[in-house]
C-alpha cells in the first residue's frame, strides 16, 4: 500500500521545520486467526419467592440467563405463577430490550389472573407509547382502567411496586405512585410475568401476601 501526503496554507505562508511518519499496525486484525465467539451468558439465578412454579402460556422462549427471568416472543406470552393471591404486594425489576431493533416492545404483570389469564387485571409498560396502563380482562377482552403518560426506556431498569387490597390497586416506579384505582371485579388469582412483541426479564420478584 502507497500513502501519499500533501500539505498546503490557506491564508499565509507555512514552513515545516520537522516531520516524522511512522507506520502503525493494522487496527482492525493484528493477526490472521479470526477472533473467538463470544461465550453464551451462563445460567443465572431467579431471585423469587410467592410465585412457585410458572407456566408459559400460549406459547414463547422463558429461560433463566444473565440472573433474571428473560422472556421472548414476536406476540402475547407469560409465564403464570401457580400461586392464587388475593390482598399482596408484588415488587420486581423490569426490563425491556435486546439486541435487535425490535427487542424492546412492552409487556405487564398480571393480577388476579385466571388459570388461562383470560381474565383479571394487567399492569402494561410500553416504552413505545411511554405509559404505564392498568388493564382489566374479561373473557380476553381488556379494558384501560387507568393511563399515565411515562418515559419508560427499553434497556432500562424499572423498580415495579404493585399493592392489591380488597378493591384498591396501586402502582408504583421507583418511590412514585402512578396509579391508584379501584376495581372489585376480580378478587383473587395468579400472578403473570408477561412479554409482548419483543423481549423482556423480570428479576428480584417477589410476592407478599397482605
Amino acid at each position: 500500500m502507497h500513502l501519499f501526503m500533501d500539505t498546503y496554507a490557506t491564508g499565509g505562508a507555512a514552513r515545516i521545520v520537522t516531520l516524522d511518519v511512522h507506520r502503525l499496525a493494522d487496527v482492525f486484525r493484528v493477526t490472521d486467526r479470526d477472533p473467538d465467539r463470544p461465550a453464551p451468558p451462563a445460567p443465572g439465578e431467579f431471585r423469587t419467592s410467592g410465585l412457585g412454579a410458572l407456566t408459559v402460556l400460549p406459547a414463547g422462549r422463558w429461560a433463566t440467563t444473565g440472573a433474571c427471568r428473560t422472556g421472548h416472543f414476536d406476540r402475547d406470552s407469560t409465564a403464570l405463577s401457580s400461586t392464587d393471591h388475593g390482598d399482596f404486594e408484588l415488587t420486581t425489576l423490569v426490563r425491556f430490550g435486546g439486541h435487535g431493533p425490535a427487542d424492546g416492545r412492552a409487556g405487564s404483570v398480571l393480577l388476579r389472573a385466571s388459570a388461562d389469564a383470560a381474565d383479571g387485571y394487567a399492569v402494561n409498560l410500553d416504552p413505545n407509547l411511554r405509559t404505564v396502563r392498568l388493564f382489566r380482562r374479561d373473557a380476553g377482552r381488556s379494558t384501560v382502567l387507568a393511563e399515565v403518560l411515562l418515559l419508560v426506556r427499553g434497556g432500562t431498569t424499572l423498580p415495579l411496586r404493585i399493592r392489591a387490597r380488597f378493591t384498591r390497586i396501586e402502582v408504583l416506579v421507583g418511590d412514585r405512585t402512578v396509579i391508584d384505582t379501584t376495581d372489585g371485579t376480580h378478587r383473587r388469582g395468579r400472578i403473570g410475568l408477561n412479554v409482548f412483541g419483543g423481549r423482556a426479564a423480570y428479576q428480584d420478584t417477589h410476592v407478599t401476601a397482605l
